[in-house]
């Protein structure tokens, strides 16, 4: 059987980010722990932010979206995968997301999209937790949603930056890598509800044919 790309990519990213973090990582620390550190240092960003302490704002923001990549690697290379830690850890990306968003404006439409999408996302994520008894098990995110994660980060380090130095051409390129960002958005949404779908009617015995 022929292993996909991305799962091999995968594979590579979590080795590298073994060898870097988890080595320091003692095996008592759960990867929802580490999930929990995410949710805590969202308001401190926030906070930083707004009080104008941009590079510590910064920094901590960095610190937090590294947990991201840290709590995946350690729950898929320790083999300690959660239903709950597929909830709360895509649940801590929007917000940190989120929270950054509101803290750049609600004036930008691309913003008020990006807003709007990441509440969508977040109730998407309960409803399927809730209704996972009839919806199927917990789906983990996709690998278009881990680049979409990736490219938001990247147009947030990029605003913070330019505020920081007043360069406004950089905090134009934010906004257009944002704009990307949102294109992987919307593929990483019907990559899951594809993957929802067919492991709905897969479980219930349920065959699809096209004529």
């Amino acid at each position: 059987m022929k292993i996909p790309r991305n799962i091999n990519v995968q594979k590579t990213i979590d080795g590298v980010i073994d060898k870097i973090f988890l080595r320091f990582i003692p095996d008592s620390v759960r990867p929802n722990q580490v999930t929990v550190v995410r949710f805590l240092l969202i308001p401190v960003i926030y906070w930083l932010l707004a009080s104008g302490m941009l590079i510590l704002g910064l920094i901590v923001f960095t610190i937090a979206a590294l947990t991201d990549g840290i709590d995946g690697a350690m729950a898929r290379t320790r083999n300690q995968i959660t239903d709950l830690g597929k909830v709360i850890d895509p649940i801590a990306d929007k917000l940190l997301i989120l929270t950054v968003l509101f803290y750049i404006g609600w004036d930008i439409l691309l913003i008020k999209v990006f807003v709007i999408y990441i509440f969508c996302e977040i109730l998407a994520v309960l409803v399927g937790y809730v209704f996972s008894p009839f919806l199927g098990q917990t789906i983990g995110a996709n690998f278009f949603g881990k680049i979409k994660l990736n490219l938001q980060c990247i147009s947030i380090g990029f605003f913070i930056v330019g505020v920081i130095i007043s360069n406004y051409a950089m905090m134009n390129i934010a906004k257009y890598v944002l704009f990307v960002a949102l294109f992987f958005a919307v593929v990483a949404g019907m990559e899951t509800f594809r993957r929802k779908a067919k492991t709905f009617l897969k479980d219930r015995n349920i065959h699809v044919t096209y004529e």
